[in-house]
Protein backbone atom coordinates (compact mmCIF):
# COMPACT_ATOMS: atom_id res chain seq x y z
CA UNK A 1 0.00 0.00 0.00
CA UNK A 2 1.29 3.46 -0.92
CA UNK A 3 1.87 5.90 1.90
CA UNK A 4 -0.59 8.79 1.70
CA UNK A 5 1.20 12.15 1.51
CA UNK A 6 0.67 14.55 4.39
CA UNK A 7 -0.75 17.22 2.04
CA UNK A 8 -3.50 14.79 0.96
CA UNK A 9 -4.36 13.91 4.58
CA UNK A 10 -4.54 17.61 5.47
CA UNK A 11 -6.69 18.31 2.39
CA UNK A 12 -9.11 15.56 3.45
CA UNK A 13 -9.23 16.78 7.04
CA UNK A 14 -10.10 20.32 5.90
CA UNK A 15 -13.06 18.85 4.02
CA UNK A 16 -14.24 16.80 7.00
CA UNK A 17 -13.24 13.45 5.51
CA UNK A 18 -11.95 10.76 7.83
CA UNK A 19 -10.95 8.17 5.22
CA UNK A 20 -8.44 8.46 2.39
CA UNK A 21 -7.57 5.66 0.00
CA UNK A 22 -4.87 5.45 -2.67
CA UNK A 23 -6.37 3.95 -5.83
CA UNK A 24 -3.32 3.91 -8.10
CA UNK A 25 -2.05 6.10 -10.90
CA UNK A 26 -4.46 8.05 -13.10
CA UNK A 27 -3.39 10.48 -15.82
CA UNK A 28 0.21 10.03 -14.68
CA UNK A 29 -0.53 11.18 -11.13
CA UNK A 30 -1.18 9.51 -7.78
CA UNK A 31 -4.94 9.15 -7.34
CA UNK A 32 -6.88 9.18 -4.08
CA UNK A 33 -10.50 9.04 -2.99
CA UNK A 34 -11.76 10.55 0.25
CA UNK A 35 -14.83 9.69 2.25
CA UNK A 36 -16.56 9.33 5.56
CA UNK A 37 -16.61 6.40 7.99
CA UNK A 38 -19.07 6.24 10.88
CA UNK A 39 -18.22 5.27 14.46
CA UNK A 40 -18.93 1.62 13.62
CA UNK A 41 -16.40 1.62 10.78
CA UNK A 42 -19.00 1.61 8.00
CA UNK A 43 -18.68 3.93 4.98
CA UNK A 44 -21.28 6.67 4.68
CA UNK A 45 -22.76 7.51 1.27
CA UNK A 46 -21.63 10.83 -0.16
CA UNK A 47 -22.83 10.95 -3.76
CA UNK A 48 -20.71 10.61 -6.88
CA UNK A 49 -17.03 10.02 -6.17
CA UNK A 50 -14.40 12.70 -6.47
CA UNK A 51 -10.93 11.53 -7.44
CA UNK A 52 -8.03 13.64 -6.22
CA UNK A 53 -4.92 13.61 -8.41
CA UNK A 54 -1.61 14.59 -6.86
CA UNK A 55 1.58 15.20 -8.86
CA UNK A 56 3.83 16.00 -5.91
CA UNK A 57 3.11 19.73 -6.12
CA UNK A 58 -0.63 20.29 -6.57
CA UNK A 59 -3.97 18.56 -6.06
CA UNK A 60 -6.60 18.37 -8.79
CA UNK A 61 -10.15 17.33 -7.89
CA UNK A 62 -12.12 15.52 -10.59
CA UNK A 63 -15.77 14.81 -9.88
CA UNK A 64 -18.99 13.91 -11.59
CA UNK A 65 -19.01 11.47 -14.49
CA UNK A 66 -15.29 11.97 -15.18
CA UNK A 67 -14.43 11.16 -11.57
CA UNK A 68 -16.56 8.02 -11.75
CA UNK A 69 -14.76 6.93 -14.91
CA UNK A 70 -11.37 7.30 -13.17
CA UNK A 71 -12.29 4.68 -10.61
Amino acid sequence: MKKIPKIILEYAEKRGCNKVEYIGERKGKAAFVMGFIDEGGKPLPSGLPVVYLYDGASIEAIGGKEGLELL
